[in-house]
């Protein structure tokens, strides 16, 4: 594991929405991770970015400390338990509470049914199997501050309507949600609130594996793509800081009376 700490936040560190408070976002290095991690420090909070990637995560700390920040990185691979153990273990030790958890870690799944045991055992680790343990993990920690917190979840769309792309994937996001739905049942008496993000297509490096077809060329993926877009009511893709903007909102006591919901952020596409 890397570890990097920074100071103050480039915001207002006193008097910021998250002021005071730990917050832990895993697959932080990159994407709609990486930016949410920034508002999350720009508004007080002291970020734990876990990320497989050591380089993204030494990054998304040297941005944050120019920017007058608190973080630090921590080098998991969300598939292996006794990482998500050990992380949690490390927090404990520096910290001794979380008040923010972002579960946002995934991956994008095989198309149709493109996949073997292998591959569905990757998806499921990555997906499924890696929020639920790193939230029971990391759950004692945030009953511990006594002053309740936010746990988030990333789902998506795929979720809430039929995939045609990725059965896997839809199942896998869905199971996401129902978990989800059960820890804001188990936390409400701790005032611990669960809730969920669920992307439409989102402008993230992902984007095209989510949408790309083996051997194809870009042309014809680009031909797709733009057929998608045109499917969405706003008739544009998401932008990675518009997640950010709801996941703050969440993490923050804006969102107070707000649990066991799964939130579509899609441009309107699941109204259709």
């Amino acid at each position: 594991m890397s570890d990097q700490t920074i100071a103050q936040t480039r915001g207002k560190p006193e008097t910021g929405e998250l002021a005071g408070r730990v917050a832990v976002i895993t697959a932080a290095g990159s994407g709609m991770g990486r930016e949410a991690a920034l508002q999350f420090a720009a508004e007080g909070a002291h970020v734990i970015g876990i990320d497989i990637n050591a380089d993204a995560g030494s990054s998304l700390v040297g941005d944050i400390e120019s920017a007058g920040g608190h973080a630090e990185s921590l080098t998991v691979d969300m598939t292996d338990l006794e990482q998500i153990d050990e992380a949690v273990r490390t927090i404990d030790a520096r910290h001794g509470r979380i008040d923010v958890l972002y579960n946002h870690a995934g991956a994008a799944g095989p198309r149709g049914f493109e996949f073997d045991a292998d591959v569905w055992a990757f998806q499921d680790d990555i997906n499924l199997r890696a929020p639920i343990f790193l939230t029971k993990a990391a759950y004692p920690l945030m009953q511990r501050s006594g002053e309740g917190g936010s746990m988030i979840f990333t789902s998506s769309v795929s979720a809430l309507i039929a995939s045609r792309n990725s059965p896997v994937y839809a199942a896998l996001k869905a199971g996401v949600v129902g978990f989800m739905r059960c820890m804001a049942a188990i936390g409400g008496p701790d005032k611990i609130r669960a809730n969920a993000i669920c992307p439409g297509a989102t402008e993230t490096p992902m984007l095209s594996d989510f949408f790309a077809a083996p051997g194809e060329t870009q042309e014809v993926l680009d031909a797709r793509l733009a057929s998608f877009k045109q499917a969405i009511p706003l008739g544009r893709f998401c932008r990675p800081q518009e997640v950010a903007d709801l996941a703050l909102f969440l993490a923050s006591d804006r969102s107070s009376f707000l649990t066991g919901v799964a939130i579509p952020i899609d441009g309107g596409y699941v109204a259709l």
